[in-house]
């Protein structure tokens, strides 16, 4: 009888359970990617909160800053992805062993649980530091759960995809410059909404569609960017 192979999600969540292992021995790369959030936040809270600009004027400008920082707190490890595996490596012994969405998979569920920690510290902190109210948290947090999802699946693709180039950091930047700013957009946008009060659904549905779309993409396009 032969022996039952493990399912997608299983194999899935053996990939993320090893980049969290990797990441969690290299304790550095870990403290410097909240280092910077704190950093980061601490220079826009002297900049415009309460030091500087008044609450009333800030609505927008808080919005697109919380939306910087998480999104520049997350780039300085999500693209790092697959392009780990090739520093290292391992990318030639990942490939024998699991096909390209089934890695794709598990690296983005690993990134997006990584995006949800660096939100679960900045927002709180964002809001005490700037004095930033929000009005609807449940809106915010399906804000911050659409839009990390789709910066982490397009982050995840595109480091497969960038992985073995020679430039791979500046064609990273390159190529997802205009994925990223129909994601940002919308996000800032409920964000603001979050703040102000309740949602509209616009935005969400904007962010849904995207992620929905970004999966699909990334789903169909995984073979070709990392087995390949």
């Amino acid at each position: 009888m032969s022996e039952r192979r493990p399912g997608f999600f299983s194999r899935a969540w053996a990939v993320c359970a090893k980049d969290a292992a990797q990441e969690l021995r290299r304790r550095v790369a870990i403290a410097s990617i909240f280092f910077f959030a704190a950093t980061a936040l601490a220079l826009v809270s002297y900049a415009v909160g309460p030091f500087g600009l008044p609450p009333e004027a800030r609505s927008r400008l808080d919005a697109s800053l919380l939306w910087v920082i998480l999104f520049f707190s997350a780039a300085t490890s999500l693209p790092r992805a697959f392009v780990r595996e090739e520093e290292t490596g391992t990318g030639l012994g990942l490939r024998k062993v699991a096909p390209g969405v089934v890695v794709l998979a598990g690296k983005a569920l690993f990134n997006f649980l990584l995006f949800l920690a660096i939100a679960v510290l900045s927002v709180p902190a964002f809001s005490v530091l700037l004095e930033w109210q929000v009005r609807s948290p449940a809106g915010l947090a399906a804000v911050v759960l659409l839009g990390g999802w789709g910066l982490s699946i397009v982050s995840t693709f595109l480091s497969a995809l960038v992985a073995r180039a020679g430039q791979r950091n500046v064609l990273f930047l390159v190529v997802s410059f205009p994925l990223l700013v129909p994601l940002l957009l919308p996000a800032i946008a409920a964000t603001i909404q979050a703040s102000e009060g309740a949602v509209d659904g616009t935005p969400l549905r904007v962010l849904a569609a995207y992620d929905g779309a970004a999966t699909c993409a990334a789903y169909l396009l995984a073979a070709v960017a990392w087995e390949d």
